[in-house]
């Protein structure tokens, strides 16, 4: 199931927002990452897509602790509603052999439509299929009423951290469409957990995609390998959390690769084994079958997909999702430049404010990968200079008139005043400047 087209209206500040998640050549595009500042809706967006893919009698469930919040303040007698329209796998994944409620119109178009009217706690609306004019059936309802395989959405939003050993919590399976929701809303992932929930060939299967994913896919760098088979087989949670069980690039005195448990590793480390372990773990039960990593689709909404991860791991996340997980709509929110570099101009979409304060959103103008850092910031950040503080560009500044020797006697003097206040301030050069040239 792949979004390709959302309307929010009378959100918060989205008052009337539309975003294309499709390509040039019509098919969903597999990335979209949203940028902008600290109060334009990112995580909102991402939270109205869970609940138009869930349908109208699911959504209430996940937003029940947001809804307060979602109406328009300055217009609070307007309805807030959310259109989306979804697609599906072509014939090189699932999309003819997907079981649906009833036949849909090849290929299948979902339309989903929610609305919220002031005052009330309740969604109404409806899913519909492309040219069904049927009023009396809701595909969506149908599907999330029986968890149906193949309709898969999953949301991240930032707590996602490795859970303890012996909390999980096998009663979270009872609603899977939601339950691969509610992480976006706040509550825990299950991740590494599913060892437990699955049994026989699908647990095999998820600790070797696991192994595939974060080794030969190189989404943990400096993690060489990950041992699963052996007298310490992984049979649980705590088989893969506590168990050294990861190998670094690094070598004991005899020489050996270091081993440690995934409890030893970095927040960053733990939040990205989590978050793709509950991908993974989740599209497998939803299947019920073992598969391969490249074989998996469905949408996969991710805030902050940044979150905990050094700069140079953040050029290299996207390029590696991409590689391992071809099928997967990533729909994903970031404050890093890092992560952008992957990244064409139509996958990143800006979110901005106009005149009255409401949010806008527009695709990015130029590619992020063929632009400089300074461009970047410039583009995509709004940051315009070149250094982030004053002194950065009192320092720039100093020295280009300190290696000028054609400077004036009043850039001379500045110059000088400048050393002065980078001294006062900690700042020292361990180089003169050079000889001003004076012209009669």
């Amino acid at each position: 199931m792949y979004l390709r087209h959302l309307r929010v209206q009378n959100v918060k500040l989205l008052r009337d927002v539309e975003i294309d998640f499709v390509g040039a050549d019509g098919k969903p595009r597999m990335w979209t990452v949203f940028v902008g500042e600290n109060r334009s809706c990112k995580t909102t967006l991402l939270q109205t897509i869970a609940a138009a893919a869930s349908g109208r009698d699911k959504a209430i469930h996940l937003t029940t602790d947001v809804v307060a919040s979602w109406p328009d303040l300055r217009r609070p007698a307007a309805p807030l509603s959310i259109d989306a329209e979804f697609g599906f796998g072509d014939g090189a994944g699932k999309g003819w052999s997907r079981t649906y409620p009833w036949p849909p119109p090849m290929p299948p178009r979902l339309h989903a439509h929610l609305q919220l009217e002031p005052d009330r706690s309740v969604f109404d609306g409806r899913a519909w299929f492309a040219e069904d004019m049927d009023m009396n059936r809701d595909p969506l309802v149908a599907v999330r009423r029986e968890n149906y395989p193949d309709w898969f959405v999953a949301g991240y939003g930032v707590r996602r951290m490795l859970r303890s050993v012996g909390t999980v919590d096998t009663q979270r399976q009872r609603d899977p469409s939601l339950d691969r929701l509610k992480p976006l809303f706040g509550e825990d992932v299950i991740g590494t957990g599913f060892i437990e929930l699955l049994s026989g060939d699908l647990g095999r299967r998820f600790a070797e995609i696991l192994q595939f994913i974060f080794v030969a896919g190189n989404l943990l760098p400096h993690v060489t390998g990950l041992e699963l088979r052996g007298r310490g087989a992984i049979r649980s949670t705590k088989d893969l959390i506590e168990a050294q069980r990861f190998e670094m690039d690094i070598r004991d005195d005899q020489g050996q690769p270091i081993r440690v448990p995934a409890a030893w590793l970095s927040q960053g480390y733990q939040s990205t084994i989590a978050w793709l372990a509950d991908v993974v773990g989740q599209i497998i039960l939803d299947a019920g079958v073992p598969m391969e990593a490249a074989e998996m689709e469905g949408c996969v909404l991710v805030d902050e997909i940044d979150m905990y991860l050094h700069p140079t791991w953040q050029l290299r996340l996207i390029p590696a999702l991409k590689k391992v997980f071809p099928r997967i709509q990533f729909i994903a929110t970031t404050h890093s430049p890092m992560v952008l570099t992957a990244l064409g101009a139509e996958e990143v979409w800006l979110l901005s404010h106009d005149a009255e304060g409401s949010v806008i959103a527009r695709p990015a103008l130029h590619s992020p990968a063929l632009l400089t850092g300074t461009e970047l910031f410039e583009s995509f950040f709004d940051i315009h200079k070149l250094y982030p503080s004053d002194l950065g560009e009192k320092a720039s500044h100093y020295g280009r008139l300190a290696t000028d020797p054609t400077r004036t006697q009043e850039e001379d003097a500045r110059m000088k005043s400048l050393r002065l206040e980078l001294a006062a301030a900690g700042i020292k050069f361990d180089w003169e400047p050079v000889v001003r040239e004076v012209t009669e």
